[in-house]
């Protein structure tokens, strides 16, 4: 997907969706093409199988092809609907598998794959912030991945969710600053947190 702003890239989404339900295979082809990163990107963030991720991204897009007659660009974006049915698929590929709860496996904390002076320098920080975001609500931990991990607007994340907008602003807002205060009263860089 070309690095366009929101409103350009959500008409340009648009519009390729328009064609393909009028049946333009080259739009589709497009759609599909444009859609793959951040879909890829959403599933692959939240499994840790990478053939299974693939999968799941191939039914997502499966689905797209069977509901396009359903999509109307006026109600929301074609973005936030494709990663609401990657949700839904990642929800069905949890209920297969035994002994997972599939809201908490949607919104599991991803393996950011940082690379060694990341890993070297910052580890506790990101084990920290890792077990700071697992102390959160399922829901919670989801809401702030699609907004700060996959980068959606707010209308988007309450798309995703089936959430009204003013209350993604909400949650999003109480839990930053949730995390922002364990994260100013909990042990500085280095520090033991039970040295007694």
């Amino acid at each position: 997907m070309p690095r366009l702003p929101w409103p350009l890239r959500d008409a340009w989404l648009s519009r390729l969706a328009v064609r393909s339900q009028r049946g333009d295979r080259e739009a589709f082809r497009d759609l599909y093409r444009a859609l793959y990163d951040p879909v890829s990107r959403y599933v692959h963030r939240r499994v840790p199988s990478k053939a299974d991720a693939e999968d799941i991204v191939g039914q997502v897009f499966f689905r797209l092809l069977e509901s396009l007659e359903r999509i109307d660009p006026r109600r929301g974006s074609v973005l936030s609907y494709t990663l609401f049915m990657a949700r839904n698929a990642l929800v069905d590929h949890v209920r297969g598998r035994a002994g997972q709860v599939p809201e908490e496996a949607a919104a599991a904390v991803p393996d950011s794959g940082v690379g060694p002076l990341e890993r070297l320098m910052g580890q506790e920080d990101v084990e920290r912030v890792r077990r700071e975001l697992a102390r959160l609500p399922a829901e919670t931990r989801e809401l702030l991945m699609l907004r700060f991990g996959d980068g959606l607007r707010f209308a988007e994340v309450a798309q995703v969710m089936g959430l009204s907008e003013a209350s993604v602003r909400q949650r999003t807002s109480r839990a930053v600053r949730e995390l922002r205060a364990r994260w100013d009263a909990g042990p500085a860089r280095g520090e033991l947190a039970n040295d007694g």
